[in-house]
């Protein structure tokens, strides 16, 4: 499998300054939000996007730039033609997932809708306890 398109990830401190880069990256150049992985609660967030290389080149810097204006910038990767095998990680290996708050927000564990239902009640009664 031959992989014709090229990712970026930025990572930031900050879940509101994420959210303003990825505005700014993605109107930079033509590219496709991808994923976003938090980590310490959102304090910690990478955002991942895909296109053409220099598109992808383009937006990552742009994204750099800004997260280093607002004193938030951690690291950034761009990656031209990823192996197939890091594909999966991200969810680009083929299926069509549209990110969104559950399947951006984190590639660990089930979304809302996979729980089993005894997961959702042991959920439930360990908030409703009373003191």
């Amino acid at each position: 499998m031959n992989v014709d398109f090229s990712i970026g990830l930025v990572e930031v401190s900050g879940l509101g300054d994420a959210i303003r880069m990825l505005d700014e990256m993605c109107k930079t150049a033509d590219v496709e939000f991808v994923a976003t992985e938090r980590k310490l609660g959102g304090r910690l967030v990478t955002i991942v996007i895909k296109g053409e290389l220099t598109a992808v080149k383009a937006s990552v810097d742009k994204g750099v730039t800004m997260a280093k204006s607002l004193g938030s910038f951690k690291a950034s990767q761009v990656i031209a033609r990823p192996h197939p095998e890091i594909l999966p990680y991200l969810h680009l290996d083929g299926e069509d997932v549209v990110p969104n708050s559950e399947t951006a927000g984190t590639h660990v564990g089930p979304t809302a809708e996979e729980k089993p239902s005894s997961a959702r009640r042991r959920t439930r009664r360990s908030t409703d306890t009373k003191h």
